[in-house]
């Protein structure tokens, strides 16, 4: 499916990237899916895993989030958490303004 999907079916490049070391793999990897809607491609796999497997779908579109705890934090890029941080600080920063002006539940 990566070959299908990320490579647009191209071997070559597949075999590159699976070949290429940690750090390559990354990029090329960011590379080729930044246009890429990776939610779909994931329902995707599991859409696929299901139907091989003979099972309902382990997963769907908004059950997502349940993977996150088996990433490894270091491969998250940094724009996701600087993205991350901007939204807590607003949180924040609305919450702070609720008390203030007596809004909070």
């Amino acid at each position: 499916m990566i070959q299908e999907r990320v490579f647009d079916d191209n071997q070559s490049d597949f075999t590159t990237w699976r070949n290429a070391n940690e750090d390559a793999k990354r990029l090329l990897w960011e590379a080729r899916t930044q246009r890429l809607k990776l939610s779909d491609f994931a329902e995707e796999f599991f859409r696929r895993l299901a139907e091989k497997l003979g099972h309902a779908m382990l997963l769907r579109k908004g059950e997502l989030h349940r993977l996150i705890y088996f990433a490894d934090p270091a491969t998250i890029p940094k724009e996701v958490s600087e993205k991350l941080d901007l939204l807590k600080e607003l949180f924040e920063q609305a919450n702070r303004g609720e008390e203030e002006t007596g809004d909070a539940e």
